[in-house]
């Protein structure tokens, strides 16, 4: 074998390991906190929750650039992706790559909306209702207060 093909066939594993390889996640570490004052949390049973309480180790999220405009938001402490269902309902899920995970941050103002990639077209969004309660997707518009969140860093 001369050093071309052996050149080439290195480099052809090297692409095929790349995509069996697990996502590392070094995002920034923030919390989203809700216009209506709560944090999201993702919870170790992939239950997503909202907190009004600052210091909840749960609270904590990792955002992860997928590409410009796109995040994948990891709960840190349970590790957990926030993502959502077919019913837009918000969960934890373990697999990243999974496209249920992607998010499409889009500014409003001082605050940051986040709308499912996977539904975008029906426009479902991130949102945690007045009384903390997660709304779910199909309840959610452009420009109302339950999609607005700001991004605290930690």
């Amino acid at each position: 074998m001369d050093q071309e093909e052996e050149i080439s066939q290195t480099s052809t594993c090297d692409v095929a390991a790349s995509k069996r390889r697990v996502i590392k996640h070094y995002g920034r570490r923030m919390k989203l906190n809700c216009r209506h004052g709560y944090n999201i949390l993702i919870l170790q049973n992939g239950e997503v929750s909202s907190s009004d309480d600052d210091i909840d180790s749960n609270c904590i999220m990792e955002f992860t650039s997928m590409s410009p405009g796109h995040v994948r938001i990891r709960g840190v402490e349970a590790n957990l992706f926030l993502a959502m269902n077919k019913d837009g309902l918000l969960y934890g899920e373990a697999d990243p790559n999974n496209n249920s995970t992607i998010f499409i941050e889009q500014p409003e103002g001082p605050y940051s909306a986040y709308l499912s990639l996977k539904y975008q077209r029906k426009k479902w969004y991130v949102a945690i209702k007045k009384n903390g309660k997660i709304k779910l997707g199909p309840t959610t518009k452009r420009g109302q207060h339950a999609t607005h969140f700001l991004t605290i860093v930690v």
